[in-house]
């Protein structure tokens, strides 16, 4: 076979000269005193190789071979204070140079991708410094990441097709995060923690851990669903699945309830997202069907909050939900010149269920908010029938209605005052 030149032999040949020789000035504070010769035999690799014409892709695949021999060793055994500076740059370079030139053909691209993953994997797991592990658990998402990319590429596949294969990554990182165990979740108590410093150490490097890959998963799930937006049907489908998983993840034994409330909002805002797309997809131009099941899933989520949390008010729990669901169909009935006549009686209904709902269990956020509505709603509805009747009825009943207030006026003022007072009492 005809031999092909690396052109990143010499590139990384000159890199790795550079380090023997700070290598080298380091030398004499080094233990062991062979460790720095490791960035010369490192250096005299890539030449070695072609020096003796070694076809593509022997030079690129022992470089990349290399790079990982260098690394392992660095990141798997006990922190040595001159290990990883003289193992992890050279590794570095090694495998890049490696990776580069395995670039040039889509089998190449594969295999350095899948050696790069197995390595990750095994930092991943076997690395006893919490640190380390973490890098390696984000450097195997990214493989698995960008294997799962090109593959589908590789096989003549568009973009958009690379998304499911991106959405199961991350959905193996969200169970692989899901599966680790803390010790103290598991049965270890204070006396353990006191007497075995190992359950105290590990907790903390096992959460932190799984924090990591829980946002990694997130951030691959959000490529996915990039990659998918050109086909609304593609992308509903992806943020439909995602929300599901992430519904599972939640329903894991042990997690904080902030986290639970993290993984809920996720999971509900993804299969929210999956709707709107479907519903604009297929020209639904109805505005409740957009914001009615929005304002669903915050009245549950308001509701949930108020039964677990004893000092929250309805405010924050149930605000967010009666605004999505009374304010834009009532600025659709302001605005528009349309009848409407059901979408105005409905509107009417619901803030007037609202009031009835506050009132009965007390909330001042209900009460307020659909008070509000119906009050516009009613001033919109006298502004439409002024021209329907004569303008005498009109005249008459307001001055019906000032007498009758004139003659009360001061009981009118204290059944005010109550009620101020009442509804101020509201939570």
């Amino acid at each position: 076979p005809a031999v092909v030149a690396d052109p990143t032999a010499l590139p990384a040949g000159l890199a790795l000269a550079v380090l023997a020789v700070a290598a080298v000035l380091a030398g004499r504070r080094v233990r062991p005193r062979m460790l720095p010769a490791l960035p010369f035999g490192a250096a005299a690799l890539p030449v070695l190789l072609v020096a003796v014409g070694a076809p593509w892709p022997v030079l690129p695949a022992t470089v990349l071979l290399a790079g990982l021999a260098a690394l392992l060793p660095a990141a798997l055994v006990a922190p040595r204070p001159a290990l990883a500076p003289i193992a992890v740059p050279v590794g570095v370079v090694l495998v890049a140079s490696g990776v580069v030139g395995l670039l040039a053909t889509r089998a190449g691209t594969l295999a350095a991708e899948g050696l790069l993953l197995v390595a990750a994997v095994v930092v991943a797991v076997g690395a006893r410094m919490v640190e380390v592990r973490v890098v390696g658990c984000l450097a195997a998402v990214g493989a698995a990441s960008a294997l799962a990319v090109t593959a589908p590429l590789a096989g003549g596949l568009p973009l958009r097709a690379a998304a499911y294969p991106l959405l199961a990554v991350a959905v193996l990182v969200l169970a692989v995060a899901a599966a680790i165990t803390l010790p103290q979740a598991i049965g270890a108590t204070p006396a353990d923690a006191a007497t075995s410093p190992q359950v105290v150490t590990a907790t903390p490097a096992r959460a932190q851990v799984r924090r990591v890959l829980d946002a990694a998963a997130q951030a691959v799930a959000l490529v996915a669903a990039a990659l998918a937006v050109e086909a609304a049907r593609h992308l509903a489908t992806v943020c439909v699945l995602w929300g599901a998983a992430v519904a599972l993840r939640l329903l894991r034994r042990g997690e904080r309830a902030g986290r639970r409330w993290a993984f809920a909002g996720i999971a509900a805002g993804s299969e929210l997202l999956g709707a709107w797309v479907l519903l604009a997809a297929g020209g639904v131009t109805v505005l409740e069907a957009y914001t009615l099941p929005a304002s669903a899933l915050a009245l549950g989520a308001g509701l949930l909050a108020l039964r677990t949390r004893p000092g929250l008010t309805s405010w924050p729990a149930l605000g967010p939900g009666l605004v999505a669901a009374l304010l834009p169909s009532l600025a659709s009935v302001l605005a528009e010149s349309d009848p409407q006549p059901w979408r105005r009686l409905l509107l009417g209904a619901a803030a007037l269920g609202a009031v009835l709902a506050g009132a009965t269990r007390r909330w001042q956020a209900p009460v307020l908010l659909g008070g509000w509505v119906l009050a516009l709603s009613a001033l919109h509805e006298l502004a439409r029938g002024w021209d329907l009747l004569p303008r005498w009825i009109y005249l008459g009943a307001g001055g019906l209605a000032l007498v009758g207030l004139a003659a009360t006026y001061e009981r009118r003022r204290r059944d005010l005052a109550r009620l101020r007072a009442a509804v101020g009492r509201l939570s």
